[in-house]
């Protein structure tokens, strides 16, 4: 059996658990805890990394008994609003999110196998900060905020200032993650998600590209344009000297190749990084394209 196999067969180590049923208890349970918890949703994450010993929190603080924290809504003056416990197939297959979010609905289907996407979260995939998290990059070009609660307030902050570095974030140790909230899309906009994987048995990306374009109502013209990168860089990222090459300009092939070598030329790949600039550049072209079609 392969090296990448041995985690999933390790005991886990030692730990204490609490299934909080409310919010204000599971935000008490983290704050006695500060530093030693982790908060366990789909634990697709985070049991396999503590099975690594990657991570060795000595208390999970289950919130799969919160009720509250379970939901996807959506209205025109408020946006979509994603709660902690929705799962990713919940949100994949969710009518609202497909016809509406369909940039973030792709990405969604793209993560892991059947049982990961019927287990993990939206909100777990954010908070596990890795490099390569796969639907990140469509949450950066729909300009999500995460809502992060303790027990003495809330804060939102913007996704695009969330990641610190890989497997860190700004979320404190006492805070929950417990809504992902993304904005009405721009009329006339679509967009895309391009990846590329491994070809490992779970499929991880090695690069991965969102696009989201809005047309000015000439038609002819990018008015704006957001393209999010994921796998080539320390984080997540915003490929923003690409988006300055198309924003305001005439959608033609040789602009778009000029924008995809500056997103390539703007990632800073941690291991394979001629390739991983190539495929930037492929990709980014193609989804420029592909959300350009879909918006005219």
């Amino acid at each position: 059996m392969g090296k990448s196999n041995i985690g999933y067969l390790l005991l886990l180590p030692r730990f204490e658990y609490s299934a909080p049923r409310t919010l204000e208890e599971a935000c008490a349970l983290l704050s006695q805890n500060k530093g030693n918890a982790k908060v366990l949703a789909g634990g697709t994450d985070l049991l396999v990394s503590m099975k690594k010993r990657n991570e060795s929190p000595s208390h999970l603080i289950s919130i799969r008994a919160i009720p509250e924290l379970d939901y996807i809504r959506y209205d025109h003056e408020n946006g979509l609003k994603i709660g902690a416990r929705a799962t990713l197939q919940s949100i994949a297959s969710s009518p609202v999110v497909k016809n509406t979010f369909e940039v973030l609905a792709t990405a969604c289907r793209k993560v892991g196998t059947p049982q990961v996407r019927n287990m993990g979260t939206l909100v777990g995939n954010i908070c596990q900060a890795g490099p390569s998290q796969d639907t990140i990059p469509a949450l950066l070009v729909l300009g999500a905020r995460l809502k992060l609660v303790s027990s003495p307030g809330e804060r939102v902050v913007p996704i695009d200032e969330f990641f610190e570095g890989p497997f860190q974030s700004v979320a404190k140790d006492d805070e929950l993650l417990t809504e992902i909230q993304v904005p009405p899309p721009p009329t006339q906009s679509a967009g895309s998600w391009q990846w590329v994987p491994k070809g490992t048995e779970v499929d991880e990306t090695l690069v991965g590209v969102a696009v989201l374009i809005v047309a000015h109502s000439s038609g002819e013209i990018c008015d704006d344009i957001k393209i999010g990168l994921t796998s080539v860089a320390p984080t997540p990222m915003r490929a923003r000297r690409a988006e300055e090459v198309l924003r305001g300009n005439k959608i033609e092939e040789k602009l778009v190749e000029q924008a995809a070598q500056v997103a390539a030329e703007e990632t800073i790949p941690r291991s394979r990084a001629d390739y991983r600039r190539r495929m930037t550049s492929v990709l980014v072209k193609r989804a420029v394209n592909e959300a350009w079609q879909n918006v005219k």
